[in-house]
């Protein structure tokens, strides 16, 4: 079967790109900056074409690992559609940032280990992979905690720097925290199935008691909206991603993050069903809040790669919003909302990883010629750096969710689902989803005036630095990385016909239900209609937008040959204009900052009631606990020998 032999391909490229890095770069490390390069781009490829094909075919394949028995247990590898649709997002993500790294990596870290680096990355990509096709919980425990330690390793790379340093223990002190959850999870779920495997979970699933399964479902939002970043337990996402390489800070938004909502629809969807719908009500409030806040955050924020890393935050709090909302559908036995707001959750993941991972590969262009992320420093590289503006425009356009771009058609979906609904819904749904639908415009219309605010600061204006002023353009495989998912940004904005059937069909397979439906129709391989009502035609949106831009190009040119034209400098009350002059991204952001000021104050108290209080009882138990830490090997042992019995006790009963 093709599918499986692209990924088995690609798992081995991964494998073979590792112990290439290490041992190439201990020659040449621009050779194995090229080697690890070139290895990724073709393992991504790989995945990419498993993960599509598996799509296309609805297929469903299995690995043993029989060489790895436990108890009798050997670890089962299975890819369905579910599972293919992230591997999709992991080949999508890697390939261009495989290709980006190349030239990033010999302008920013040739003096260090990048053979370490390049083996880093690439078994990172690999644990990925492994925890969508993990079947079991062991499997999935084990690559998940593989992930967590190989991306802190990545995060604290630069080992020199404090900061790297308090972000990485932050980063795994938190995503520690949501494994813990998920592994009393699962072994609830082991308890009451008497196996490990994701299938006997499914067979239990309908024996297990309402209050069980609720608990259960607390569990996997606070494990895997540790991993999301979802708001109280993203305190390490805008630490962690500004720390890491931007590579890898493009890998860890992009792709990492979705590794949480795969897990999430795994795990509701095929575990716990049939569920209540204010399971739904509650996620979709959690998320919605995240999202709000997290762009909250965004917009008074001076650090480019934190602004960035704060969106991710919002951005994974409207793909969980979304699956909430489908939840609460699921839970009304409405089949048809239930499908189209899971087809927006799934489109979100996809639209996100793409233009997050241009974002934030163009954060890492301007950081490595400009030697800042500070926006206050920045200014003028529209000139310098033609094309990254370019490319970082695409990106920014597709974030705000602007027609004809892909992060349009998700949020379309989510908003007319959200003002379509209410038709025939109960009374508490009429006020709480147009409650809702205001809450994510508000969010929307921030998020537009944060990446205003980010693209006019770094790009537009004067240079404010000397390093600003002498800025140049990236090499050609960096912005060869760039300029691939700022044409996937386009392609899947103006194809609704390409993504939503398979979408679709995905989302059918995890309610149970016929991919019929939901009444997508869609007419002439580019209009999408919603229910029969709703119409998006992204053609001939772009038709109309490249019309009236033509339009207000020409016409002034067109008028000013009846006109006599002068062309002066601006105005500075008689002196030479400079950058101090300008107006600054702080200026441009400090409306906003006074309007949220009280609600920033409260909600960095917050961090007082929740966080503080954690801290200073672990550290009071962990000086109580201290005096049995004598410093001898035979107390010690004791300790190990009476833990033996203990569990040899607790096994006889």
């Amino acid at each position: 079967m093709n599918e499986w032999c692209f990924l088995q391909a690609s798992c081995l490229l991964l494998i073979t790109g590792a112990l290439l890095s290490l041992c190439i770069s201990a020659l040449s490390k621009k050779a194995g900056i090229l080697i690890s390069g070139i290895t990724g781009i073709f393992a991504s490829l790989f995945a990419t074409g498993s993960g599509l094909l598996t799509l296309i075919h609805q297929s469903t394949f299995t690995l043993s690992i029989p060489g790895l028995q436990i108890q009798g247990l050997a670890p089962i590898l299975t890819v369905d559609p579910l599972a293919a649709f992230f591997i999709l997002l992991i080949g999508l993500a890697g390939l261009p940032i495989s290709l980006y790294s190349i030239g990033y990596l010999k302008a920013e870290y040739l003096q260090q280990s990048v053979g370490m680096m390049g083996a880093l990355y690439h078994l990172f990509i690999l644990s990925m992979l492994g925890v969508v096709m993990a079947s079991d919980a062991l499997s999935f425990l084990i690559f998940w905690e593989c992930m967590a330690l190989l991306s802190f390793c990545l995060v604290i790379f630069d080992t020199q720097s404090l900061v790297s340093q308090r972000a990485g223990f932050t980063y795994l002190v938190m995503t520690h925290t949501g494994t813990a959850f998920l592994l009393v999870m699962y072994l609830i779920l082991a308890h009451h199935s008497g196996q490990v495997t994701f299938a006997s979970f499914m067979a239990q699933s309908s024996h297990l008691t309402p209050t069980l399964k609720s608990i259960l479902f607390g569990c996997a939002i606070v494990g895997f909206g540790a991993k999301a970043g979802l708001i109280p337990l993203h305190i390490w996402l805008p630490e962690a991603h500004p720390a890491a390489p931007s590579h890898v800070s493009a890998l860890m938004s992009g792709v990492m993050l979705k590794t949480a909502v795969y897990g999430l629809l795994r795990y509701v969807f095929c575990f716990l069903t049939p569920f209540p719908s204010w399971w739904g009500v509650a996620l979709a409030s959690i998320a919605l809040i995240t999202a709000l806040l997290g762009i909250t955050y965004a917009s008074v924020e001076s650090d480019l790669k934190r602004l960035l890393a704060y969106s991710s935050i919002e951005n994974m709090g409207v793909i969980f919003f979304a699956i909430g909302l489908a939840l609460i559908f699921v839970g009304h036995q409405n089949p048809f909302w239930s499908s189209v707001f899971l087809v927006a959750a799934l489109l979100h993941s996809l639209n996100h990883s793409v233009f997050k991972s241009l974002l934030f590969m163009a954060a890492g262009a301007v950081l490595s010629t400009a030697h800042t992320r500070s926006l206050e420093n920045l200014g003028g590289l529209i000139h310098k750096m033609p094309v990254t503006a370019a490319l970082f425009l695409i990106g920014a356009l597709a974030i705000s969710a602007l027609p004809p771009l892909n992060g349009f058609l998700s949020e379309w979906l989510i908003f007319q689902g959200l003002v379509l609904s209410t038709h025939g819904a109960s009374e508490s749904l009429r006020v709480f989803l147009p409650l809702c639908a205001a809450l994510l415009g508000l969010t929307g219309a921030i998020v537009a005036a944060t990446f205003v605010k980010a693209f006019s600061g770094v790009f537009l204006a004067m240079p404010r630095t000397h390093h600003a002023e002498h800025a140049k353009e990236v090499s050609h495989t960096m912005l060869g990385g760039m300029a691939i998912p700022a044409m996937l940004c386009l392609f899947l904005g103006l194809t609704p016909a390409v993504t939503i059937p398979f979408l679709n069909q995905l989302a059918a397979s995890l309610l149970g239900q016929n991919p019929n439906a939901a009444n997508w129709q869609i007419q002439n391989y580019d209009t999408l209609f919603l229910n029969g009502f709703a119409a998006y035609t992204p053609l001939l949106l772009l038709f109309i937008l490249i019309l009236g831009v033509g339009l207000a190009w020409l016409l002034p040119r067109w008028l000013g040959k009846k006109t006599s034209i002068r062309r002066e400098m601006t105005w500075s009350c008689g002196v030479t204009a400079a950058p101090e002059f300008e107006y600054t991204p702080a200026g441009f952001s400090q409306p906003l900052e006074v309007v949220f000021s009280k609600f920033h104050a409260t909600l960095n108290g917050y961090h007082e009631y929740i966080y503080l209080p954690l801290v200073n009882g672990l550290l009071a138990l962990s000086r109580r606990l201290s005096i049995i830490q004598v410093g001898k090997t035979q107390v010690y042992l004791a300790y190990m020998l009476l833990t033996l019995l203990l569990c040899l006790i607790w096994i006889k009963r």
